[in-house]
């Protein structure tokens, strides 16, 4: 009896010491609930607390379906090119845009609305300010377990994504670490979740392990998609704009040659429409036909200009200054140069009848 509680009572020592030893180490969970908290409260002054959380591994196939659609879904930039990605709940949005634009978070119900970059550039700052605390948390520990924590550190806010499938897209590492993260901002006023997908660590090669040559055939049957843009129509702003729906556009004459593109737009040749049998086909044309097409063409309307019918006289050149002559001819004398009656002097004036006393006394 007695050796049993001796045993019990070294079990619980023993545990006790390991979870002191645990709340010291700088585990990735740890550094980030603290990193959140003390950035919501250093930056925005908010309480904000991590309620729960959990670490799982997904691989990209199936993060398109892992990912909700209304979450405000945003890449981040990490060390070296790496790509990761944030996701914020409704809730957690409205929390940290209150407290910047209302000085306090509401109780009101969320808004279903569509969350805007101008949402994601709100939240940008706290989120960066997170990160950046996380990493000099666990920069300053050494890596607990045999584990490294590198994988959480060196990523900053990206840019937002519209969609899940977009996200997807945008990320090329083939496995994550994703972290669920439950969030209670304001004392309980908004609860949310927040999801942080970050790669995983690659494992280290074996020594003399070389990579094996991809055969050229592989590269060759790579999908490689050209767009045929059979005619360009020029049309003025308000005839465009008032198309409808069953309108025929005259393509007479548009219709000889064709540009071969890439889907960015690069200009990859020229082609002829033609018929194979009962489908459309294109006939490929040479270098030649690439530049010229590559040159921009004038507009339909320029092009439709009439040529002058005949070609306009130049214009006699005018006769040198020197030929001018020294001195100029006296003008003929003006009227004004000659008298009234006779040269020298006017006529005289009458003099006038005396005027009287007019009637006055």
């Amino acid at each position: 009896m007695a050796e049993t509680q001796r045993k019990n009572l070294l079990r619980d020592l023993a545990s006790a010491a390991r979870r002191e030893q645990e709340t010291r180490v700088m585990s990735p969970a740890r550094a980030l609930r603290l990193g959140l908290a003390r950035a919501a409260a250093q930056v925005l002054d908010l309480p904000l607390q991590v309620t729960g959380l959990k670490l799982t591994e997904v691989s990209l196939d199936a993060l398109a379906g892992v990912l909700p659609d209304d979450m405000l879904l945003a890449l981040l930039d990490g060390p070296d090119g790496a790509r990761g990605a944030v996701g914020l709940d409704p809730a957690v949005v409205a929390a940290l845009i209150e407290v910047q634009t209302m000085g306090a978070v509401g109780t009101q119900p969320v808004s279903d609305r569509r969350l805007t970059p101008t949402d994601a550039a709100m939240v940008a700052p706290w989120l960066d300010a997170a990160l950046e605390r996380v990493d000099v948390a666990l920069d300053r520990e050494a890596p607990v377990g045999g584990k490294d924590p590198g994988w959480l550190v060196g990523y900053r806010f990206g840019a937002m994504a519209e969609e899940p499938r977009a996200l997807a897209l945008a990320l090329d590492s083939a496995d994550f670490h994703m972290v669920r993260l439950t969030v209670d901002v304001a004392l309980g006023r908004r609860t949310g979740e927040m999801l942080l997908l970050l790669p995983a660590a690659k494992p280290p090669e074996a020594p003399g392990k070389q990579a094996r040559p991809v055969p050229q055939e592989t590269f060759l049957s790579v999908p490689a998609e050209l767009r045929v843009i059979a005619a360009r129509l020029h049309l003025p702003l308000d005839r465009a704009g008032a198309l409808k729906p069953g309108e025929i556009l005259p393509l007479d004459g548009l219709l000889g040659a064709a540009e071969l593109r890439a889907v960015d737009g690069t200009l990859a040749g020229v082609a002829r429409l033609g018929r194979l049998g009962d489908h459309w086909a294109v006939r490929l044309g040479s270098g030649e036909d690439a530049a010229e097409a590559a040159e921009p063409a004038p507009p339909a309307a320029l092009a439709e200009l009439p040529a002058p019918k005949a070609a306009v006289k130049p214009l006699p050149d005018l006769p040198p200054f020197d030929s001018a002559p020294d001195t100029l001819p006296d003008l003929p004398p003006l009227d004004f140069d000659t008298g009234f009656e006779g040269e020298g002097s006017a006529a005289p004036l009458p003099d006038l009848p005396e005027i009287g006393n007019a009637g006055f006394e």
